[in-house]
């Protein structure tokens, strides 16, 4: 292109003509110069399908909704003749920005459109009646969970000492809420199931106790011990009642497994969907801030006291997340590193050797006991109450943030707790006594009625003089220590777990001990404590809290399936069989008279079948570990198209401003990304993609220079100018002859 161009008389309507073809020039290109086509490697599709001139000032709404049909069409997903294409149809129409006369015109031409492209016959009577059946139970869900949400237990409490005490606290009192409705679930199965019936066969064959006392109470022994509480006392054989009588040994094996693996497939699934939130979803911190800006207000609230509540709760949530994102990350030398690493491992090494010390003199202590049970449980009971504090004292030295210290604490004393546990279940198993399995269930019934004590009376006392003395000195109140009133919970949860297979109402009891205990702790919360100085967010600490309580069922399961159902009763439902599990392989599958099924069971439990087992376990963890990395990256790939989708934005509407005004000003570099496509394309293209726009801006008006937008113009051999696009001026240009 020459330099000199003459100056051409431009006319108004040629002057808008022109300014039109400008602007839409400047609005194609300033695609390409979105923040996500500066990358190296473009992580954003090209849109398949043609693009579609959409005149949304058009007064022709049969045109419209055709149009939005058309554009709708493109997606085959929406296109299918099932019900779950009809589902999408139906969210896209919702989220359609139009009104309901349009949404109803585009509904009936989809229908249309895809019944004509559908090849299949229709839906028959039986697929059509099971999609309603599926429709109507997933609203029927809905509806419950919705119910269920309005009558939620201790809703307006919680909120109260979230508003107070922050989320942490919160975490406690839900964890406590949850347990409590878990107890009361199945000490109402085991009371209709097993109790009930025992005691109307006491009454039927005119069975009376002995006589109580008050120390039977705390020592389970005297009149309870010969009472429905405890596992010696259930009929082994037929029981007769008012109503038709049923097998006792059937009733107590299979209600205590159906209860204990229902109760362990909750809570691991529980424990996954919780996981999934806290530590899946909530991995991203901005999705966490979003969430908690748009989303965090409950608008039903209508009091101005919750209200204020909420708000406090609120501005908690929001410290605990800023400081969690503002926390020090100062590079240390690794001298620092190396020192608190070794102090981290020798305090890891003294709790361990303080638990196997405790474990070992627990065993030393059962061993001596003989028949001063009461006294051992005493012992047992100031153990397990004093460690935590212990075992807070040792975090405290280590270099562990407040959150992560939380979590050190509570696995050290679990471990404690469960070895201790196992320890008792393995010495009354192997003490030879007539009935071990009514003096284990005595033991955990004395450490559920000693820790009453101690949760109910020891630690409100500690709290009250605390706060006591932290207000006569002006102080503002102590700090609610989550960490050792969790470990109360996971105790207590964990020696029900242990003694309800040979205590059926031990799940009562602990349901109202933590009904007393959830509006003692409420009370002194509010009154006696005071927001913790360290804030962090506790709503991931619930979860470990539930997996701890989770594993505690398990270690159970394990220690019940080993020692107990190959052990030969000597009372209880289960007298006159050699083992417990024969009723199950005597009774049930009959394979005395069977030999085939006792072929296949032998076969099925052999080391081989074992080994081939273990090895399909191990390949399927294999492909849902590959199978979990590849969803991690493609989640990481599809958060890093969020963020240039909003660059890409951000970057369109100040275009688009300053296009309106006239002024483009944009440099095709990027600072990040300088290996761009759309950078080699600028600079390896000879003709821009405006060349046949420069009519619209004479060279000769400003001394036959053309303006540039930050970037000198570079002039190639030929001639040609490549240059970045700019209008700067506009007016200037277009009207020369003004200035």
């Amino acid at each position: 292109m020459e330099d000199g161009v003459e100056d051409i008389e431009l006319n108004p309507t040629q002057v808008r003509r022109t300014m039109t073809q400008m602007n839409n020039v400047a609005r194609q290109i300033a695609v390409n110069f979105m923040p996500s086509r500066q990358l190296p490697h473009n992580t954003l599709r090209a849109r398949r399908g043609a693009d579609v001139d959409v005149d949304a000032s058009s007064p022709d709404e049969e045109r419209r909704a055709d149009i939005i049909v058309r554009e709708m069409e493109h997606h085959g997903h929406l296109m299918e003749d099932n019900p779950v294409a009809e589902e999408l149809r139906r969210e896209a129409l919702r989220e359609l920005p139009q009104g309901l006369t349009m949404k109803r015109s585009v509904r009936a031409k989809l229908s249309a459109s895809v019944s004509l492209r559908s090849k299949r016959r229709p839906l028959s009577t039986w697929k059509r009646f099971k999609y309603r059946v599926g429709f109507a139970w997933k609203r029927f869900r809905g509806r419950c969970s919705a119910v269920l949400f309005s009558v939620e237990l201790w809703y307006d409490d919680i909120r109260a000492v979230e508003g107070a005490l922050g989320s942490a606290a919160g975490s406690y009192f839900r964890l406590l809420r949850q347990l409590f409705a878990l107890d009361v679930l199945l000490g109402a199965a085991l009371l209709l199931l097993l109790v009930l019936p025992q005691l109307l066969h006491d009454a039927a064959v005119g069975s009376t106790g002995d006589s109580l006392s008050a120390a039977d109470f705390v020592s389970g022994k005297g009149g309870l011990e010969s009472s429905v509480l405890f596992y010696g006392h259930y009929s082994a054989g037929e029981v007769a009642a008012t109503g038709p009588s049923f097998s006792m040994p059937f009733a107590y094996f299979f209600t205590m497994l159906c209860l204990y693996m229902v109760t362990f497939a909750v809570l691991c699934y529980k424990t996954a969907a919780m996981y999934r939130q806290h530590f899946i979803e909530s991995s991203s911190g901005g999705a966490v801030f979003a969430a908690r800006v748009f989303c965090g207000w409950d608008f039903g609230i209508v009091a101005p006291h919750a209200a204020a509540l909420a708000a406090h709760a609120l501005y908690n949530e929001f410290k605990e997340l800023l400081a969690e994102q503002t926390a020090s990350r100062g590079r240390l030398t690794w001298c620092v590193r190396a020192a608190r690493t070794l102090v981290n491992v020798v305090a890891s090494g003294v709790a361990l050797a303080v638990s196997a010390v405790l474990a070992y003199g627990v065993w030393r202590l059962l061993a001596a006991a003989g028949d001063r049970e009461l006294l051992l449980s005493l012992a047992i009971t100031a153990i397990l109450a004093a460690t935590p504090l212990l075992f807070h004292l040792v975090a405290k030295l280590e270099y562990y943030k407040a959150r992560t210290a939380f979590y050190v604490t509570l696995a050290r004393t679990w471990l404690l707790d469960i070895t201790i546990f196992m320890i008792l279940f393995v010495y009354w198993a192997q003490s030879g006594t007539k009935c071990w399995e009514t003096s284990f269930g005595q033991e955990m019934y004395r450490l559920v009625v000693l820790d009453t004590l101690v949760s109910l009376l020891l630690l409100p006392a500690i709290d009250l003089i605390r706060g006591c003395i932290y207000k006569c000195r002006g102080w503002s109140g102590p700090d609610f220590n989550v960490s050792l009133h969790s470990l109360s919970l996971i105790y207590n949860q964990s020696v029900v777990w242990f003694g309800l297979a040979f205590a059926p109402p031990l799940a009562l009891v602990l349901a109202v001990k933590l009904l007393l205990l959830f509006y003692v702790n409420r009370a002194t919360a509010l009154r006696m404590c005071h927001p913790a100085k360290k804030v962090w967010r506790a709503a991931q600490s619930q979860t470990l809290m539930l997996v701890l309580v989770t594993l505690s069922l398990f270690a159970t399961l394990f220690a019940i399936g080993t020692m107990f159902l190959g052990s030969e009763p000597r009372c209880g439902p289960f007298t006159g069989y050699s083992a417990v599990y024969e009723l199950v392989t005597q009774d049930v599958l009959r394979l005395s008279s069977r030999r085939v099924l006792r072929a296949t069971l032998a076969a099925a439990t052999r080391p081989a079948a074992i080994a081939a087992l273990l090895l399909a376990l191990c390949v399927a963890v294999y492909f849902v570990r590959a199978k979990s990395q590849a969803q991690r990256s493609m989640v990481a790939l599809l958060r890093q198209m969020l963020v240039l989708q909003a660059q890409d934005k951000d970057f369109l509407l100040g275009a688009i401003e300053k296009v309106s005004k006239g002024e483009w000003l944009y440099s095709p570099r990027s600072e990040t990304a300088d290996d761009s496509h759309t950078w080699r394309y600028v600079h390896d293209v000879r003709r821009p993609s405006n060349a046949g726009f420069q009519l619209a801006r004479p060279l000769s008006v400003h001394g036959g220079v053309r303006p540039v937008s930050g970037v000198q113009a570079s002039v190639h051999a030929d001639g040609d100018t490549d240059s970045s696009f700019s209008w700067q001026g506009s007016d200037t240009a277009l009207h020369p002859h003004d200035q």
